[in-house]
């Protein structure tokens, strides 16, 4: 994804498809992305390949007002699905956004807003899998908090790739069967190596990493922007007190905690940066927290 900003009615594709002047019609879909109009039961655009949608397309530059600035976001990399379920959050949010191709135009007041509903359709859409190999799925809502954290932590540090859907349930690809038979068989007891984290809470890990991403993007910006000194300070409080997020090494999480805590004792006045500036370290969060959301 790589997003930058422009001035109010700024065109940055050409072809922009306006939608009609005529009413919407229970007999019609659209394509949300090039505004192809189609009869109803159609679910899939000839030309994208992404999901059809009941609701008109909005033209980019009826995006906002004539003097709001907008952003644009460039979604290339994704799968069509994947912009189709962002379409379908930024709709039900009421997000006055359009798309041109694979690139949505967004009001950049709107930009927090846009920002959670991408990392959130990051994890809900991408799977870290490929679902065309033969897998199977372990349930664990029978394991504590301290051997959910064990079982990530060994699952990371042995290169087993796995997956999460959105019930908790564990995938894993059948050639890994034994190997993660073995590490169920040892989640009773820690190994003097690995790092223990919070004692856990019922925090929802990807809202958390969500407001650490967005108030680090803020830092980045402004060292001394007031809502990204809250936010990232509250935030960093609650990652604290957790245990080690689904589908997550050690070594990253605690990179996280370490990056986070650290920029949130010097915002709070308790230590001083050594080299650097906030909005460099702020930047650094940023850039860790989008690979992860």
């Amino acid at each position: 994804m790589r997003r930058f900003g422009g001035e109010a009615g700024q065109k940055w594709h050409d072809g922009a498809v306006s939608a009609t002047d005529t009413e919407d019609s229970a007999d019609q879909v659209w394509c949300f992305q090039c505004g192809n109009e189609y009869e109803a039961g159609v679910e899939t655009c000839v030309e994208c390949g992404v999901p059809t949608s009941a609701e008109r397309p909005q033209p980019a530059e009826e995006v906002g007002g004539e003097d709001e600035p907008q952003l644009a976001y460039e979604f290339h990399e994704w799968t069509g699905q994947g912009r189709s379920i962002l379409d379908g959050m930024l709709t039900r949010a009421g997000i006055d956004h359009a798309w041109q191709g694979a690139t949505l135009i967004v009001r950049e007041e709107d930009e927090a807003i846009v920002d959670s509903a991408v990392a959130e359709t990051e994890v809900v859409a991408m799977p870290t899998l490929d679902l065309e190999q033969p897998t199977m799925v372990y349930e664990l809502e029978d394991l504590d908090p301290e051997q959910h954290a064990r079982l990530l932590r060994r699952l990371g540090d042995q290169g087993i790739s796995h997956a999460f859907d959105r019930n908790g349930d564990l995938f894993v690809y059948e050639k890994d069967e034994e190997r993660v038979d073995e590490l169920f068989d040892g989640l009773d007891s820690a190994d003097a190596s690995e790092r223990e984290f919070g004692p856990g809470n019922n925090a929802d890990p990807v809202e958390v990493m969500t407001n650490l991403f967005i108030a680090a993007g803020r830092l980045r910006k402004k060292g001394n922007d007031a809502k990204g000194v809250v936010g990232l300070v509250a935030a960093t409080d609650i990652a604290e007190q957790m245990t080690l997020p689904y589908g997550m090494t050690a070594d990253i999480w605690g990179n996280v905690l370490d990056v986070s805590t650290g920029l949130a004792s010097v915002l709070k006045g308790e230590n001083e940066l050594a080299e650097g500036t906030v909005e460099e370290f702020a930047g650094h969060l940023h850039d860790l927290l989008r690979r992860l959301i």
